[in-house]
């Protein structure tokens, strides 16, 4: 049977609508907590592009897999991992929105406030969205569990040491971000090393790696695409980096300059800060970390990310990760087509 999906990105949907359904069935005697849950993960799912799934479902086809319905259970796992991870990403980081839309912290936040019910209606909220990832997470186990039987083992093998490792990352991203400001000029490493760990496993290393698993490629294969994955995730986190501060909010749902609200250590950070002058490296802390920064103050800091030239670092670096990726992929793969089409729409994402 031929492995190709005319429309990835709705099969993947579908599919996820279908692990959502097993979910809200198997709440169901908890009631209305359990239609709470089913409605935020299915409304949190919704917006994306499939980047990682259908990344996935490429380098299935480049490796021959005979049908698409294992790689259809793995994409849905990664994308209900993406949500589980975005929603608890919102937590931590106090986030308002996700996608254009109130963050799931804010809409349980405000049922409890809209209800009157008693007790800190923004504790509940963050309450709410933690258990509602907690559940992503169980049904993007199940998804990928579900593959394995038919794929082997070692699909289920490397989901769960992506998990792992995605996690490990996630909390050395918040060790990163409460690192004194006078400590920046130390931090370029630790934050090569988040963007490894924490975007570039499951955004690209494990998608490939496991596309082609459930492909039945041999060991090499898939370590060849693992390789070809960390340069390739990396482009792409640095990419979100660069639409975090000059991106606008129709492409990447947030108020301009958001990450430099949230205090969120960049590349672009590290090196407006050790590179820039005294008066950009000031525009630039001035408002790292407020999340009440003026708008004036805002667009200050992103035009000192430009005069100091890390804007134009940044975007070399991302043009360097992605000619690795893209000459490992088309060694890795006898056509690479497919996947180097993605690659181009991740990388080359703009305002």
């Amino acid at each position: 049977m031929d492995a190709r999906i005319d429309d990835p990105a709705a099969a993947i949907a579908s599919r996820v609508a279908r692990i959502l359904d097993w979910t809200r069935d198997a709440m169901g005697p908890a009631g209305p907590a359990a239609t709470d849950l089913h409605v935020r993960l299915a409304e949190s799912s919704e917006g994306g592009k499939a980047f990682r799934g259908r990344l996935l479902l490429a380098a299935h086809v480049a490796c021959g897999g005979p049908e698409p319905d294992a790689a259809l259970d793995v994409a849905a796992a990664l994308e209900l991992f993406q949500t589980a991870a975005l929603i608890h990403d919102d937590v931590l980081d106090g986030s308002d929105l996700r996608r254009g839309r109130p963050a799931a912290h804010r809409v349980f936040e405000a049922a409890h406030r809209d209800a009157g019910w008693v007790g800190d209606a923004a504790a509940y909220g963050r309450a709410g969205a933690i258990l509602a990832g907690d559940v992503a997470l169980v049904a993007a186990q199940r998804a990928s569990t579900v593959a394995a039987r038919r794929a082997g083992d070692r699909v289920a093998d490397l989901f769960d040491e992506m998990a792992v490792l995605v996690t490990a990352g996630q909390h050395l991203d918040m060790r990163v971000a409460v690192s004194p400001l006078d400590a920046l000029p130390g931090l370029e490493g630790r934050i090569r090393q988040t963007m490894r760990s924490k975007t570039a496993s499951y955004t690209a290393e494990f998608p490939l790696a496991l596309g082609a698993a459930v492909a039945g490629a041999d060991d090499a294969a898939v370590a060849a695409l693992r390789a070809a994955g960390v340069p390739l995730g990396i482009a792409f986190q640095l990419r979100d980096d660069v639409l975090g501060v000059a991106g606008s909010p129709e492409v990447t749902g947030k108020p301009v300059g958001d990450d430099l609200r949230e205090g969120k250590r960049t590349l672009l950070v590290w090196h407006a800060t050790t590179r820039g002058s005294a008066a950009e490296r000031e525009a630039v802390l001035a408002v790292l970390g407020r999340d009440d920064a003026p708008v004036a103050a805002v667009e200050a800091a992103v035009e000192a990310l430009r005069s100091s030239g890390a804007l134009a670092f940044v975007e070399t670096e991302i043009a360097d990760h992605a000619a690795r990726a893209r000459a490992a992929l088309a060694d890795a793969l006898p056509d690479a087509t497919g996947v180097l089409t993605l690659v181009d729409a991740a990388v080359d994402r703009r305002r």
